[in-house]
């Protein structure tokens, strides 16, 4: 009897560990727990971090200025940068050589004076040149000022001529030069600047020619 008794205890014990071998089939696997059911996605791995925020600053670095403009075609970015002046179109008379100043031709009148302490030695042309060109930035200027405007080129030269007189002081100045300059007001104040310079005395009076290449 006992024997049959453990061998009834042994077949219901198998039976239900069937009967739950069978339920287990019937429910399917069991679910995961991912970000499609509402989980926790996991975190992205320093590399990945890194990865994204080079490709963010390439594409501000790499993005074109004004990209957004077709979307902004109705807006006024304010007005129009102006064009540069163009040169002024000099003729032949502008560039007509005249002559305007003392006639230098003339006799320079010499008053005798016992009291006259001029030099007795003549004027040596180093002398000369170390006063004319202490001017000669001043004498630059008023050719560059003379010009219709910095744009406009004007080909030539310009000649100033000028009387020094025995005692050092310039009488007479005439200047050459195209007529535009002179309509600029050249001769005027190359006989202000080359009208001040003082020389050291001397003998006699001398009549100086300085020419001025344009460029």
């Amino acid at each position: 009897m006992k024997g049959f008794a453990l061998g009834l205890v042994v077949a219901a014990l198998a039976f239900a560990g069937y009967l739950y071998w069978k339920q287990r089939l019937a429910a399917g696997p069991a679910p995961v727990v991912g970000a499609a059911d509402g989980g926790t996605l996991a975190k992205p791995s320093k590399e990945k971090k890194r990865r994204r925020r080079g490709a963010r600053l390439m594409r501000v670095a790499t993005s074109p200025p004004g990209g957004d403009r077709g979307r902004d075609r109705g807006r006024d970015d304010g007005p129009p940068l102006e064009n540069e002046p163009e040169p002024i179109k000099l003729g032949v008379a502008d560039l007509k050589l005249v002559s305007q100043g003392e006639d230098l031709s003339r006799p320079d009148v010499q008053r005798l004076d016992m009291s006259d302490d001029s030099g007795s030695h003549e004027l040596s042309q180093d002398e000369i040149d170390d006063r004319f060109r202490a001017r000669q930035d001043d004498i630059l200027n008023c050719i560059s000022r003379a010009r219709p405007d910095e744009e406009t080129y004007v080909p030539g030269r310009v000649t100033v001529k000028f009387r020094i007189q025995r005692a050092g002081t310039v009488r007479g100045v005439r200047v050459e030069a195209p007529a535009i300059l002179m309509k600029g007001g050249l001769y005027g104040c190359l006989r202000g600047v080359v009208g001040g310079i003082r020389f050291p005395p001397s003998n006699s009076s001398q009549i100086l020619s300085y020419p001025f290449s344009l460029s």
